[in-house]
């Protein structure tokens, strides 16, 4: 037998429109966005999944409950974990990359220079958040292994564990993309 994730990006908020760094800042989802998540739960509605773990913020949980309302099958286990959260940007967080070049270019060099030790002032170490995501992925594919498993998520923890799963590389995470309220499944 096999594992099979799925992994979803919480739909749009108004930040993502924006391109602004807003992992720790509790945003709903933008009015584009609740239209994208329930066409994403509507063309999730047929799958089979037997577990679905989300995180506690309201993008999350609002992706979360349009999917869960549209699913035919429902899942035996659903769990909301609060080790699914994004990367806390620090000082970086509700300001785009220009914003931040300009307000601390020093901070934004080194970030750029040397991304994968960098650690966001006031924020997360981006090895850290990268170990955390790992240590999650992983303890839920020893504990389901053999299980469809949905995980609805923010792009950087969505990132890392794809790396994490695929070739356990943190110098990898960019080398991939998910937007807003797209899914991809991954098979083990």
């Amino acid at each position: 037998m096999s594992t099979s994730f799925t992994f979803l990006r919480h739909a749009q908020t108004e930040a993502n429109e924006k391109g602004v760094f807003s992992g720790s800042i509790d945003l709903p989802l933008s009015k584009e966005g609740e239209a994208c998540a329930e066409q994403t739960a509507f063309m999730l509605a047929e799958e089979h999944f037997d577990a679905v773990f989300y995180g506690t913020a309201k993008r999350v949980l609002q992706t979360t409950d349009y999917v869960l309302s549209k699913l035919q099958d429902v899942p035996k286990i659903i769990l909301k974990s609060d080790e699914i959260r994004e990367t806390n940007f620090g000082l970086f967080e509700g300001l785009s990359a220009g914003e931040i070049q300009e307000k601390y270019p020093q901070d934004w060099k080194r970030y750029m220079d040397d991304w994968q030790t960098f650690v966001f002032p006031g924020g997360d170490s981006v090895e850290a958040f990268y170990e955390r995501c790992e240590q999650f992925i992983h303890n839920v594919l020893f504990e389901y292994e053999n299980n469809r498993i949905l995980i609805v998520a923010h792009k950087g923890f969505i990132l890392a564990c794809w790396s994490a799963l695929l070739t356990g590389d943190l110098s990898d995470v960019f080398t991939r993309d998910i937007k807003n309220g797209e899914f991809v499944t991954i098979t083990l």
